[in-house]
């Protein structure tokens, strides 16, 4: 096992050089936080209540599940080990509020696929420490 070794201020120093962020998780990540941003502005609206008739308590929750999904592309933008796992957490109880308020959509579940692709390049990021 390595040794830590510590600058003149008392911080760990980085040991290796990290890898770097494929494009393809640089591209979903952008696209993904600039559909949160609008979805989230979109849930505000009043176009979902007339849509589907929910209940005014929808919109917030929207919005909360779109913040936790931003900390998990966060996660993955910095190729942290969690921020997949996260963002998968995310993507199945966005669906899951989503049945509850009957707003559900299968487009919704498209989610899972940039969800994969970062499911794939795990091996690639590091272990928070």
């Amino acid at each position: 096992m390595s040794q830590l070794q510590y600058d003149e201020l008392g911080y760990k120093k980085k040991g290796r050089k990290r890898n770097p962020r494929p494009l393809l998780i640089t591209i979903l990540c952008s696209l993904l936080f600039a559909y949160g941003l609008w979805e989230i502005v979109y849930s505000f609206t009043g176009n979902i209540v007339l849509k589907g008739g929910v209940d005014t308590l929808y919109p917030a929750i929207n919005a909360l599940m779109m913040v936790f999904a931003f900390v998990g592309l966060s996660g993955v933008w910095s190729m942290e080990k969690w921020g997949p796992v996260s963002f998968v957490i995310v993507i199945t109880l966005k669906l899951l509020v989503d049945a509850m308020f009957s707003h559900f959509s299968w487009w919704y579940a498209l989610g899972y696929i940039p969800a994969v692709l970062f499911l794939l390049a795990l091996p690639k990021m590091k272990k928070t420490e």
